[in-house]
């Protein structure tokens, strides 16, 4: 069965802050969930305003690369954990064959 690789992991004590948490808010991960939003709202403009903002159009593909370059570490390093549970990896054996390892926490 393909359940039996998941590993039921803990990520950032997420599962201690739940009994802590109060029930007014909504949002598990407030600071995540913006950063998660800030990296590609602000590429798209960006995008949009690029014209406005530098005549460089080199200056624009850059700074759009490295916003959805920080975007792609969040989601994958930071928003991944904390929201979904997801932890992913790539690791080489001895014979240099590449294996990717998913890992997600088990729903209760």
């Amino acid at each position: 069965d393909s359940n039996d690789d998941i590993e039921d992991v803990s990520l950032f004590d997420a599962d201690d802050d739940v009994s802590r948490r109060s029930k007014k808010t909504k949002i598990r991960h407030p600071v995540a969930s913006f950063f998660h939003l800030f990296f590609r709202v602000s590429a798209i403009v960006v995008y949009l305003l690029c014209e406005l903002l530098t005549s460089s159009f080199t200056a624009c593909m850059v700074t759009i690369i490295l916003l959805l370059s920080c975007d792609f570490w969040a989601v994958k390093n930071v928003t991944g954990r904390l929201m979904v549970g997801l932890r992913w990896w790539n690791q080489v054996d001895d014979d240099g064959r590449s294996h990717w390892i998913f890992e997600a926490r088990k729903v209760n």
